[in-house]
């Protein structure tokens, strides 16, 4: 018994082993200093008596410590009894068994299923894996918004109107909060004016507490009219939970006075001074909190807010904080910089703009000092620079007479300048000047700068730096150790597209040529995206990482345009789009295999004409490549093909994926389609089982087609462990069905601290200085390092329903893999059965990934949770050994 340990639950308990020594056999004492007591949650508490206490055998105790006491010795005795009899329940779950048949085999799986989805949601691209450091780089944002006064922004812009009122626009969820006090019963009200016909809406967000950047990140109740006539009204408790929508006269440019009445769990809505409804919250009420204004897609005006908790109503004015300057416009990613005595003024130019909308101008007029704009890169989270290492870029300017510009690497506010040059401008148009600057010092979080010192006036188009090749993948316009984490984790194949493919403005032919060229575009995710990083680039980084590719594109695009697509991706040198390829830096053909069209649309009638005519131009340039589907999720298992409900585009029947198929099968192609799976952990949901009933319905329906089934994206709203383990169950339950060639996680990619979509599922986390995994970017790693083609059968006896398991086998038959997954929140032991295979190695090899479902991983504590790895000698008995799987846990075993 020595050196096992256990804790004691309950204090009388505490009190009667307090000092107690049992005087048989060796000895044993429970030190009082051992009484402390962690999570009881995590234990069996039906056994009610303890849960760790030190046992120690030492003779010599037995000698200083005797009994006194014989009643005391029978009650000691009868709690270690019951101790014993606990010994194998409390702490661990009840015993399973995890059979492995080896000499069954199933099929061989796919080496794709540790793939990862790419987009420029969350800027994985223009802020994230692009090597260019400026953010801003075409000065395309409008000047930074000047504050209300009394109000917070988060997102969205907002801007005063001569008439008092104050206008809103944004996209999803932006929102400003008054920094009044905390309201939990009275009366808010404010007039709306909703200025498009379109859908979209606007209103009032009522005890708002910890509010932040994001369509649902604050706790409050939500009360907005929507075009085009509903009163929507809603809980968002860092999410969003519809509470009711009521039909309510909504016109367009009318304003309509909305008003809501409080109490602490309840509240009346009146539209005009008519009561809509009333609401009674007795599932979670929100008890206190201040108010706010939101809008959602559409730009609304607000006026006359007025918040009353008494007798008196308080009117809240709309007015800029008068500490900031308007006079300052300067493009919003971009801060004006003053130094010394200089006059001088900035302005954003329209006019012949080099690129896009505007241009940046600036003047100095007179006096002494400088006169510029400064850069710090995304969400202005500072620019790194090393010590010594060359930093390379360009800037486009034009300047009515000769001007000499300065370009600048500094500290933060500018007091230390690390590197500076002088470059001289031509009197005309538009032109190109390069530099090359070497910081003398090192700092995480620089900044980049343009200057004047004397009087001039220049206007800036386009501003581009990176750092040299020292800081780039392979040359490319890659951050290096961006690319080396993704090859680091394993990552077999990348999907290029999301929803950003969806929006208009997201072509192809947008995507070539020079870079400073190519105009920025409103995004999917941001409104002033940049084309400046494309299909192409991420084609050329998996082709130098030796990653398969996979680009995603609008299923709008022309038949037209995707036969010039084909051309360019493959075309002699010397054709028309050929040149354009080499002339790009790509004189070899790509050979792509596979293209998607389209992320998450409704696939009916009309979306198989347009994936006929974009099709059948495609199949005519290449008849190999294999187009895929980009269908969406479905949430209900499906049993018959043409008539089911549960789908997220909303379609009810495979009619449309049918005439795909038979347009396939009439042309003689394999066609595909990309179901997504939601795996918000610790399960996956619903999705999963409905994912494989949708592959039984397409079997059903295929007549003969060749087509197959993937999944360009697991899908999360966050990065914990709990996330990892379903995503582990979902390739674990991939893995046995054997039927998917690609399984891929999204997000690939995310900035620290950058999440204003929600899609808050990075794998892999960067800043302006480094990269590091989350937990589920371990699990890709992990079950892609331990790969094996042949997939054995494997099975679990377990009365908690905890564990999980997939088993493969190499390709001679010499390594065996176990991936288990114990969402327990107990450690399981378990019985491994073995039949059909005897390892050579006494030896096994353990990878371990385990902790709380909420831990992740940040920017000072990069390797909180991370992969154990170490080896163990199981002992086997007829073929049978035992393992403790850890809580919340993905284990892989290798036997070899």
């Amino acid at each position: 018994m020595a050196g096992l340990y256990y804790r004691l639950l309950t204090s009388n308990i505490r009190q009667t082993w307090s000092g107690y020594v049992l005087g048989t056999g060796s000895g044993v004492v429970i030190h009082p200093d051992e009484w402390d007591i962690f999570d009881k949650s995590a234990h069996d508490q039906s056994a009610g008596i303890l849960s760790y206490c030190q046992i120690d055998c030492l003779e010599e105790i037995k000698t200083k410590n005797k009994m006194k006491n014989q009643t005391g010795l029978i009650k000691a005795a009868a709690i270690l009894a019951g101790i014993l009899s606990v010994l194998t329940t409390v702490g661990q779950a009840k015993g399973a068994t995890i059979t492995v048949n080896a000499d069954q085999v199933l099929h061989t799986n796919s080496p794709y299923l540790t793939g990862a989805c790419i987009e420029d949601v969350n800027h994985e691209i223009y802020g994230g894996i692009d090597s260019q450091m400026i953010f801003g780089e075409s000065f395309a944002e409008p000047a930074a918004q000047l504050p209300l006064k009394g109000f917070k922004a988060y997102e969205g812009r907002w801007t005063l109107a001569d008439d008092g009122s104050v206008q809103g626009v944004g996209s999803d969820g932006s929102k400003i909060v008054w920094d009044g006090p905390a309201l939990s019963v009275g009366e808010v009200s404010v007039d709306v004016k909703l200025t498009e016909a379109t859908g979209g809406n606007g209103g009032l967000i009522l005890k708002v507490s910890d509010a932040g950047k994001g369509s649902d990140a604050f706790n409050g109740y939500e009360v907005s009219l929507q075009r085009p006539g509903q009163l929507v009204v809603g809980r968002h408790r860092q999410n969003w939970e519809p509470i009711r929508s009521v039909p309510c006269d909504v016109p367009v440019n009318e304003w309509i006075k909305l008003t809501v009445r409080m109490t602490t769990n309840s509240f009346e809505v009146l539209v005009n001074g008519k009561s809509i409804m009333q609401f009674e919250d007795n599932e979670h009420p929100l008890a206190t909190g201040t108010v706010g204004l939101r809008i959602w897609q559409h730009k609304v005006l607000f006026r006359n807010l007025s918040v009353a908790t008494g007798a008196p109503q308080q009117m809240v004015a709309f007015e800029y904080d008068a500490g900031n300057n308007p006079a300052d416009s300067v493009s919003g990613m971009w801060r004006p910089i003053r130094q010394g005595a200089v006059k001088g003024s900035f302005s954003l130019e329209s006019q012949a703009a080099f690129s896009g909308n505007q241009s940046q101008q600036i003047t100095f007029t007179g006096g002494s000092g400088a006169i510029g704009i400064e850069n710090q890169s995304l969400n202005r989270w500072g620019m790194n620079f090393v010590k010594g290492k060359s930093y390379e870029g360009y800037l486009w300017a034009r300047a009515k007479s000769p001007t000499e510009i300065f370009v600048a690497l500094e500290s933060t506010n500018g007091s230390v300048v690390y590197a500076e040059k002088s470059m001289k401008l031509k009197a005309g148009d538009w032109q190109r000047l390069d530099f090359d600057l070497t910081p003398d010092a090192a700092d995480k979080a620089g900044r980049f700068a343009v200057k004047l010192k004397q009087p001039g006036s220049v206007s800036v188009g386009y501003v581009f730096l990176q750092p040299g090749s020292w800081g780039r993948f392979k040359d490319l316009p890659v951050r290096k150790d961006v690319a080396e984490g993704l090859i680091n984790q394993g990552v077999t194949i990348l999907r290029y597209g999301g929803s950003m493919v969806n929006n208009p403005g997201y072509r192809w032919k947008k995507m070539i040529g020079q870079r400073a060229q190519r105009p920025p575009y409103e995004g999917q995710w941001y409104p002033y995206s940049s084309d400046g990083w494309g299909i192409f680039d991420f084609l050329n980084l998996c082709e130098a990482c030796e990653i398969v590719g996979i680009p995603d594109l609008n299923i709008n695009e022309s038949p037209n345009d995707m036969a010039d697509f084909m051309d360019y991706l493959n075309g002699t040198p010397d054709s028309e789009w050929g040149k354009k390829r080499v002339a790009d830096g790509h004189p070899a053909p790509y050979r792509l295999k596979y293209i998607e069209l389209g992320n998450e649309e409704r696939v009916d009638d009309n979306y198989f004409e347009k994936f006929k005519a974009v099709a059948e131009a495609i199949w005519a340039k290449d008849p190999a490549i294999i187009l895929i589907v980009g269908d969406f999720g479905y949430h209900k298992v499906i049993t018959d093909p043409f008539n089911f409900t549960g789908a997220d585009s909303g379609i009810t029947t495979l009619t449309g994926h049918q005439k795909i198929l038979q347009l396939a099968k009439q042309h003689n192609r394999e066609v595909w389609f990309d179901v997504h799976v939601w795996t918000d952990g610790p399960r996956p949901d619903s999705t999963l089982d409905s994912m494989f009933s949708y592959i039984d319905a397409m079997d059903k329906i295929a007549d003969g087609a060749k087509h197959k089934v993937l999944v360009f994206e697991l899908n999360a709203n966050n990065h914990s462990q709990r996330r990892a383990l379903a995503n582990a169950l979902a390739v674990n339950a991939i893995q046995r069905d054997g039927r998917l060639p690609i399984t891929c996680s999204a997000n690939c990619l995310q900035p620290d601290g950058q999440n204003n979509n929600g899609w808050n599922q990075g794998l892999l986390f960067l800043d302006p200085s480094q990269v590091w995994l989350q937990p589920p970017g371990y699990v890709t790693k992990m079950y892609s390092a331990n790969y094996q083609p042949v997939e054995v059968r494997s099975s679990v006896s377990d009365s908690n329903n905890d564990l999980d398991v997939s088993s493969q086998l190499s390709q001679d038959g010499k390594t065996l893999v176990l991936k288990v997954v114990n969402l327990g929140e107990k450690v399981a032991s378990a019985s491994i059965r073995i039949h059909g295979y005897s390892p050579a190695h006494p030896v096994a090899d353990v990878e371990e990934l385990s902790g709380s479902l909420y831990e992740v991983n940040t920017a000072t504590m990069t390797q909180q949770i991370q992969p154990i790895q170490k080896q163990w000698q199981p002992i086997f008995n007829n073929d049978e050994t035992k393992y403790d799987f850890q809580p919340h846990s993905i284990t892989v075993l290798k036997f070899k």
